[in-house]
């Protein structure tokens, strides 16, 4: 028997059912002409990625346990607290990835999402991602405009369904709502709450505040 003809036999088995269903499944998007090239329904790569990898990218996920504003409690500053909360919650974080790089998805007065590519050399152009792998925003460049919707909201994506802290407005740490920067708990401060049912580019809270007694989630990033 010819081992050539034997292998490319194998190869083609393996590989035909894959090859014929990521074409039916991009046909079928072209055809209905509904998506973007950002839908993960219908972008090749992310079809691909679905079935033979993890994708790549920054994932987001979210605390177990909920937290008042003194998130300055847990470290020597709010940032390196903060640090120290996501790590933790790192361990029972149901995301699909096994990236190791952390970071809070709350701003600080030493750092915030917006200044992370030049504060710890985080790749901008890199695609954010939910638990599962599901596109949030193609790159993370138009999280931090503050301007771009994302594709789904927090809930959807599997990143949280609770409310949580980011102490940000319009992407600049807001001093004067960030729960005197992470060091109250009372109901006379406020700091600022995301949306994790928002599909608006306010998402992330803007103005949106809660007095600093209220439990909330804290957000945070894995690359």
């Amino acid at each position: 028997m010819n081992t050539n003809h034997s292998v490319l036999n194998c190869v083609v088995k393996f590989f035909a059912p894959l090859f014929f269903f990521l074409y039916f499944h991009s046909n079928a998007c072209i055809n209905a002409k509904t998506c973007s090239s950002e839908d993960r329904s219908c972008n090749f790569n992310e079809i691909l990625y679905s079935y033979i990898s993890v994708p790549p990218g920054i994932y987001l996920y979210s605390t177990q346990r909920s937290y008042q504003g003194n998130l300055a409690a847990y470290g020597s500053n709010l940032q390196l607290s903060m640090m120290n909360i996501c790590y933790e919650a790192r361990s029972f974080a149901q995301i699909i990835s096994n990236c190791s790089n952390i970071l809070p998805f709350t701003h600080s007065d030493s750092s915030g999402i917006s200044t992370y590519t030049t504060d710890f050399s985080l790749d901008g152009t890199l695609p954010v991602r939910g638990a599962r792998g599901e596109l949030i925003y193609s790159q993370w460049n138009l999280l931090t405009t503050f301007s771009t919707p994302p594709l789904l909201s927090m809930n959807q994506a599997g990143v949280t369904s609770e409310l949580f802290w980011t102490f940000t407005g319009e992407g600049v740490y807001t001093a004067s709502d960030s729960c005197g920067n992470g060091q109250f708990f009372d109901n006379g401060n406020t700091g600022v709450k995301g949306d994790p049912n928002s599909l608006n580019n306010d998402w992330t809270g803007l103005f949106d505040v809660d007095t600093c007694d209220m439990y909330r989630k804290v957000l945070c990033i894995c690359y």
